[in-house]
């Protein structure tokens, strides 16, 4: 567990779902009304929590900046059209119905759709993160869960509202109540002539793609500027730690731009054909050829967020004369109150020539690998240390000829790694969190099969007594009713308190919900049901006792957990994709 101090703030708890006698008793932390889904990111020893939300209703597209004649929508058009016939079913809008402003749930998903598959192209309005994720809001849990706006501003083409054109991440919440995380600037719309055309076209640009804060409890954003800032920079926070006098806040920040990359970024960036601010961005977000070098990096900050000193990390490669022409990372995940950090770096792979990532610690200036190389692949990730400077992670392993995650815990006083065992041998499993007790939560595939997108689930291991347990295992059978199954399966378990207490991420079937947030109803007039994600508390309870399941109620509860569909690309181990919120 990221280090807590104890404080005196109290979380108002939410009406329990469930009552019962077993080891754990789940409550929702409640998401907001007008949006679908619902995670936890962080939570502090006082209860409070941070997160996000998903699937926002209603959000308002720029429909006079939509070529409806163009090939690109009449072509998305077309296969909407089919997927309804696929259905047995009509469409339910035109292109002109769009046009005009009569706009349903269905137009309204078809829209945000097309937008998320046109977003690499800046002459689309932006409402998500990428081409496949979906928008996101901060939310905080206090005594009711409210969003929290970070970089992104009202504007009349929105009907005076939020652009949404922003991403929103809380990643990490102190003792008292003060966040971390980072967000992205929103978009702007400028006219731009190519060379050689007489007439303008709409692009959307944006100053910066990623930039750590810190955030007080009454909203107010203190930024934690990139140390190299050209083409807006990047920097990231990922955990914060209150400490006697002030605060530490861990996470990464572009250092320098390498030489390749800003040879090819002059060549390229002429601004004949797109805007410079566009060629600019796609060498900023490149996956394949990094703009900057990013290394770890700690911030100190006084009582008052005032960032009093900016320590760098460090590398874990000092690159030869060639190998400074390219870009390198490091990332800070976690730290704990002795300020020992950790997360990954590019290391020397084998002592040879060779460079890979792999899960390493941050300690009184030198980057500390611990990861048998000869025994996992590269990657992984070292994602929470507790105040007993025990670390845990995971790392990858080739397992029939598969690559698979198994989670591990470090002690950095004796250099010992553990891979404990876990739900099966060939199921990749993740470690999130880790208390000062030596409990450690994560999520890890339950199902054997075949598939690329195993389902999975929340799992707790003590260390003390090399205990490995599937969550769900220590909640009840059934629902209130004592005949329905239990209606949450827990696939996410992100933070753990010293007392025991674990936030995540369960999933229930409710009513379905359209893009504009309306019941949906099938052709018979009977509302239609969904799987959505929930942000949970698991209270401990320490007179519980685990049920054994009838047979009957074990079954069904397999079935609710294999029935995700799409919803199973949001499962996956999320603290690759979302948790942390590092690319």
């Amino acid at each position: 567990m990221k280090y807590k101090l104890l404080a005196a703030a109290v979380f108002a708890a939410i009406t329990p779902q469930v009552q019962g006698a077993t080891p754990y008793v789940l409550e929702e932390l409640g998401n907001l009304d007008y949006a679908k889904h619902a995670y936890v990111t962080d939570a502090n020893e006082a209860g409070q929590a941070v997160g996000m939300a998903q699937g926002v209703f209603n959000i308002v597209i720029d429909i006079a900046e939509l070529d409806f004649e163009s090939s690109a929508m009449t072509t998305a058009y077309r296969n909407r059209e089919r997927v309804f016939e696929n259905r047995d079913e009509e469409i339910t809008f035109t292109l002109d119905d769009i046009e005009n402003g009569n706009i349903n749930g269905d137009a309204q998903q078809f829209l945000q759709d097309f937008l998320r598959e046109y977003y690499a192209s800046s002459l689309y309005q932006k409402i998500s993160g990428g081409r496949v994720s979906e928008f996101n809001i901060a939310v905080e849990y206090n005594d009711s869960t409210q969003e929290r706006v970070i970089y992104d501003v009202e504007h009349p083409d929105y009907d005076g509202g939020l652009t949404r054109s922003v991403e929103n991440i809380l990643t990490s919440i102190a003792e008292d109540g003060v966040k971390a995380g980072w967000g992205s600037a929103p978009y702007t719309k400028i006219q731009f002539t190519e060379d050689g055309e007489t007439e303008s076209e709409t692009h959307y640009i944006r100053d910066f793609t990623r930039r750590g804060f810190v955030m007080t409890n009454t909203g107010e954003r203190v930024d934690l500027m990139p140390t190299e800032a050209t083409y807006g920079g990047i920097s990231g926070a990922y955990n914060i730690v209150q400490v006697s006098d002030g605060y530490l806040v861990v996470g990464e920040t572009s250092v320098s731009i390498a030489s390749d990359s800003q040879e090819s970024l002059d060549e390229s960036c002429d601004g004949e054909k797109v805007p410079v601010e566009v060629c600019h961005e796609s060498y900023v977000t490149s996956g394949s050829r990094p703009l900057y070098n990013r290394h770890a990096t700690m911030w100190r900050l006084d009582n008052a967020l005032n960032v009093i000193e900016t320590v760098d990390l460090g590398l874990g490669i000092v690159p030869d004369e060639d190998e400074q022409k390219r870009a390198w990372r490091s990332t800070a995940l976690a730290v704990n109150e002795n300020e020992i950090a950790v997360g990954y770096s590019v290391v020397r792979y084998r002592d040879g020539d060779s460079i890979r990532q792999y899960p390493v610690y941050y300690k009184d200036g030198d980057v500390v690998e611990f990861i048998n190389e000869y025994d996992y692949l590269s990657g992984g990730r070292a994602v929470a240390i507790n105040n007993s400077n025990i670390i845990t992670g995971y790392a990858s392993k080739n397992i029939e000829n598969t690559a698979r995650n198994k989670f591990f815990y470090h002690n950095v006083a004796t250099g010992e790694t553990i891979f404990p065992t876990d739900f099966f041998k060939s199921s990749s499993v993740v470690a999130t969190d880790i208390n000062d007790n030596g409990l450690i939560i994560g999520q890890g595939e339950v199902e054997t099969s075949s598939s690329a997108s195993r389902r999975q689930e929340a799992f707790i291991y003590d260390i003390n007594k090399d205990t490995f347990t599937n969550l769900n295992d220590l909640l009840p059978c059934f629902a209130n009713d004592g005949e329905s199954s239990f209606p949450y399966v827990v696939a996410e378990a992100i933070s753990i308190s010293n007392d025991g207490t674990v936030y995540g991420t369960a999933t229930k079937t409710v009513d379905k919900r359209d893009a504009q947030g309306n019941v949906v109803v099938d052709a018979n007039g009977k509302v239609e049901q969904e799987s959505v994600v929930v942000s949970v508390k698991l209270k401990y309870n320490a007179e519980g006792v685990a049920e054994k399941c009838p047979e009957k109620a074990q079954e069904t509860y397999e079935r609710q957990g294999a029935s995700f569909g799409a919803l199973g690309l949001l499962l996956l181990p999320l603290v690759a994709i979302r948790r942390r919120f590092f690319k």
